[in-house]
């Protein structure tokens, strides 16, 4: 009927479709939920970088929780800023924050009152903030803030 030669083949084959098999269906099963994604766009490092050049004997902090800058004794008023990340925050020597920094992409168009009630929010705190939609020099930066 069958030729020991035929035989090894179809048993090659098998052995090798199984293999595949084997190796492949766990990526069809298996359900990643969490990912890995950059902590700051390109954009935003480069101003991480500018404020680091502009502050050298300073901290600068970037993608900072509103919940570790502010706090309110009304619960009701933590859900407004509970979920939102300040750009950056640049502390002094004592880790006293000197300023709050929002890098404004192309996204942040028709969210002006968004932004505004943000930085309201940071300023009833007693923090100074600053938008810029460009990556100011560093004189720039150090004439805005201090």
């Amino acid at each position: 009927m069958f030729q020991s030669s035929q035989i090894i083949f179809i048993l090659i084959g098998c052995i090798s479709t199984a293999l595949l098999l084997y190796s492949c269906l766990p990526a069809f099963f298996r359900k990643q939920k969490f990912f890995a994604r950059p902590v700051i766009t390109s954009f935003e490092s480069q101003m991480f970088l500018r404020l680091q050049q502009a502050f050298p004997n300073d901290h600068v902090l970037a993608q900072v929780a509103f919940s570790a800058l502010i706090t309110s004794d009304h619960y009701k008023l933590r859900n407004k800023f509970n979920r939102k990340v300040t750009d950056f925050v640049v502390l002094d020597r004592e880790m006293k924050v000197i300023a709050i920094v929002e890098l404004d992409d192309p996204s942040h168009i028709g969210k002006e009152l968004e932004d505004q009630q943000r930085d309201q929010m940071l300023k009833e705190a007693g923090y100074y903030v600053q938008r810029y939609t460009q990556i100011p020099s560093v004189k720039q930066l150090q004439m805005d803030i201090r």
